[in-house]
């Protein structure tokens, strides 16, 4: 007998900063289709029951350090001493290995960006954190919030281009891509023309024809936003 497949499965994982073994939860992706997709990749749902992002972050049971894929497993012995001291000595055990809901979801971002903070991770992985957490708040239509995380991800994408600790996950085009669109979003436009105007002009630009296309539409769509808001800037965009 065939049983029927559920959405959501039991995965094992090693702590990187005590390795103690834990299980946490993953929603199969057929489960976690979204029925749109906003121009900075941000998923929406019908069902948060199934949202895909409440479960990114996976946090150890018995340290309380939390992490996602992208964090690297290195840790220098004065990183190491900062988690103890700000994270693990302070730990009271909690299992987030459950079926997740809106508040449990903030919860688990908040420790990765303050557990990433404390190691030192990539401005990449911080910025992504950062990013995904902006989403939630966004599908929640708390815009001030969403707003305040929005620009805590341009400052870690504008130092993880500046340092190119970017380049073993994205091309130079997608991270230019995603610094302009979401300096649109906060509404620095100049900024957002700036880095789609380099897209436009970068060597590399055919290698991703979405992005390029992508970069296009929200150059225009941008240009037009900026004219609306300074109806007397004579100033070419």
């Amino acid at each position: 007998m065939i049983t029927d497949l559920q959405p959501f499965y039991e995965k094992k994982i090693s702590c990187l900063y005590c390795g103690e073994t834990f299980t946490t939860k993953k929603i199969r992706s057929r489960f976690s289709a979204a029925y749109q997709i906003d121009a900075d990749f941000c998923p929406h749902y019908k069902d948060n029951q199934y949202n895909s992002l409440y479960y990114h972050v996976s946090v150890c049971p018995s340290c309380g350090f939390a992490f996602n894929s992208e964090f690297s497993p290195d840790f220098t012995p004065l990183t190491k001493n900062a988690i103890k001291t700000n994270i693990a000595d302070k730990w009271q055990s909690r299992n987030f290995g459950i079926t997740r809901d809106l508040k449990t979801a903030f919860e688990t971002y908040k420790l990765a960006i303050y557990s990433a903070s404390l190691k030192e991770e990539r401005h990449f992985v911080l910025a992504g954190l950062c990013l995904r957490l902006a989403w939630i708040y966004r599908q929640q239509k708390q815009l001030e919030d969403e707003q305040r995380f929005l620009k805590l991800a341009i400052k870690e994408y504008d130092a993880s281009y500046l340092y190119s600790d970017f380049v073993d996950s994205w091309s130079e085009v997608r991270i230019l891509y995603m610094l302009g669109e979401l300096n649109r979003r906060v509404g620095e436009y100049k900024q957002a023309i700036n880095f789609f105007s380099k897209i436009v002009n970068h060597p590399e630009r055919n290698q991703d024809r979405l992005i390029l296309t992508r970069t296009r539409e929200q150059w225009a769509l941008t240009t037009d936003e900026y004219r609306k808001v300074n109806p007397d800037d004579g100033s070419s965009t």
